[in-house]
């Protein structure tokens, strides 16, 4: 890889972020009871340190071998998605997008395959509770959200009424190199 310092940047994010989920949660696991809450059950805002066995607002709950199987499946994929965007692409906000994912899902993951659930403890009014992971894959997914919607591709038109679809790549410098393509021009007929 030609530019190894962008590509340590992602590494130490990876790193960071994972270091601090299993910090969390380990001091939740170190410090509460599975059910308690501070600093009470009735706060609006409040550490409650809970366990999901399923996926999101608790879906395919029960069913731990699986969840780990597709888990790491799709923490694999992303991880490969991860090494080739960084070669192919060199978009920040695509390579943050993917690390954050990666991050959340690694360590749910961690939890799944060490303790056959997931810790979850940040509970914001009667939103179902979450951790930090789940953070880390829901602002990756904004931010691939963002990247796909409005900075991957764009369309630009021609004097002769066909365009050109613009796909934007970092050169790994902090400057973007614009690679153009012709579509064709859709017909009337």
């Amino acid at each position: 890889m030609k530019n190894k310092p962008v590509f340590i940047v992602y590494l130490v994010m990876f790193v960071a972020f994972l270091w601090f989920d299993r910090f969390t949660k380990n001091l939740v696991i170190a410090n509460m009871q599975i059910g308690d809450a501070w600093p009470s059950q009735d706060s609006f805002v409040a550490i409650r340190y809970t366990i999901n066995t399923g996926v999101s607002f608790s879906m395919l709950e029960g069913h731990t071998e699986v969840l780990i199987v597709i888990q790491s499946v799709l923490f694999a994929l992303i991880t490969a998605a991860c090494v080739y965007t960084y070669v192919k692409f060199r978009h920040p906000v695509l390579q943050t997008a993917l690390c954050w994912i990666s991050v959340g899902g690694a360590g749910n993951l961690i939890d799944r395959v060490m303790y056959g659930y997931v810790v979850d403890f940040i509970s914001v009014g009667s939103f179902p509770v979450w951790n930090f992971a789940d953070m880390c894959v829901v602002g990756g997914c904004i931010l691939l959200g963002i990247y796909l919607l409005f900075l991957h591709h764009k369309k630009e038109h021609k004097g002769d009424g066909s365009f050109v679809l613009s796909h934007n790549e970092h050169n790994g410098d902090g400057s973007v190199c614009a690679m153009e393509s012709d579509e064709a021009q859709p017909s009337d007929e």
